[in-house]
């Protein structure tokens, strides 16, 4: 697919390829506490499909993970285990990427 080319990605926003032109990466970390919305953040904005790092939550880290109030959410059972990472087009020089950091205090030396 060329540069010109675009298609819709899995949330429905048009992916764009990058260009020839587009020489200044910015880039976010979004960071804060366990189940507070960061993987949801990176797969509302990206123009690309996001990758997730999700896995299912086990046993293993009870005791280790904060889970409390988290309840309100529908019984989460994911988590983020690494980073998520998505992208968006700001012009055709400033290309944005956006990285999702874990929530679990265990993983805070990552922010």
């Amino acid at each position: 697919m060329d540069s010109a080319t675009s298609e819709r990605s899995a949330t429905g926003a048009t992916r764009r390829e990058l260009t020839a032109t587009a020489d200044n990466g910015l880039k976010i970390v979004v960071v804060g506490g366990f189940g507070v919305g960061k993987t949801t953040l990176v797969r509302s904005v990206s123009e690309i499909r996001p990758l997730n790092t999700e896995e299912t939550m086990t046993q293993a880290g009870q005791g280790i993970d904060e889970t409390g109030g988290l309840e309100g959410l529908g019984g989460k059972t994911s988590t983020t285990v690494a980073f998520d990472f998505g992208r968006i087009t700001l012009d055709a020089h400033n290309i944005l990427y956006l990285f999702g950091a874990p929530g679990q205090e265990r993983f805070w030396f990552l922010w």
